[in-house]
């Protein structure tokens, strides 16, 4: 990790959890920060009223690639069409039968998805529901007319549209733009979030460090590497 590579004697565990369960982690007091791809205007404060509010802050944004069976008979998505058939009203597609991949609930990207396509609406209850972002590339890239979506963290092609095909899965383009990291810097591309840096209270001693390098120069020097920015 590039922070330990800079400050050696300090010690970073990484635990991959989805949101939900990353709220508790950190909620219980048995994790320092927590990186969160979704925050409920209720989620900015403990429950706990006597708790000092919810410290969070904006470090970088991230994408949802669509991904689809590369056999699968699409050229690009709109969104109408994203809302009807991960509700299950549309299940066939040029005579290619569909299957809807989505993540777990307490998913940030699922969170995020739904809020953006579903307009309110619950994913069909014939998805094929899938932990993580890894699993369900695996199962899109197997399965002929599958259709699911990805954090872009998961799937750097989504920012590279000169190839179409990685890991076995087509990224589509939605409403017209292609998942880029233009794109996703100016707005264009339609499915986009913010990621957070969060702890319960401003954090302190060595959290509180880690925090500012995160934010500082050198933090989003890495960040924007990753990115491919």
């Amino acid at each position: 990790m590039a922070y330990e590579e800079t400050y050696p004697w300090i010690t970073v565990e990484v635990e991959v959890l989805n949101s939900a369960l990353a709220k508790q982690t950190l909620q219980a007091g048995e994790a320092d920060l927590a990186l969160l791809s979704w925050l409920e205007e209720a989620d900015k404060q403990h429950p706990n009223a006597s708790e000092e509010p919810r410290w969070s802050q904006l470090f970088a944004h991230d994408g949802i690639a669509v991904i689809v069976h590369p056999a699968a008979p699409f050229t690009e998505m709109g969104l109408a069409h994203l809302q009807e058939i991960f509700r299950g009203r549309v299940q066939e597609w040029s005579g290619t039968v569909l299957t809807v991949v989505s993540r777990e609930e307490g998913s940030g990207t699922r969170a995020a998805f739904e809020s953006a396509v579903l307009s309110g609406y619950d994913t069909t209850l014939t998805a094929v529901v899938m932990p993580s972002s890894e699993a369900v590339i695996e199962y899109v890239a197997r399965t002929p007319g599958a259709i699911g979506y990805v954090s872009t963290l998961r799937i750097q092609v989504a920012l590279r549209p000169q190839e179409s095909v990685v890991d076995g899965v087509r990224v589509l383009p939605v409403e017209g733009a292609s998942l880029t990291t233009a794109t996703l810097s100016d707005g264009s591309y339609p499915l986009s979030r913010p990621l957070y840096l969060v702890t319960i209270a401003e954090p302190v001693g060595e959290a509180r460090e880690f925090a500012q390098w995160v934010l500082g120069s050198e933090g989003q020097a890495v960040v924007g590497r990753f990115q491919g920015r």
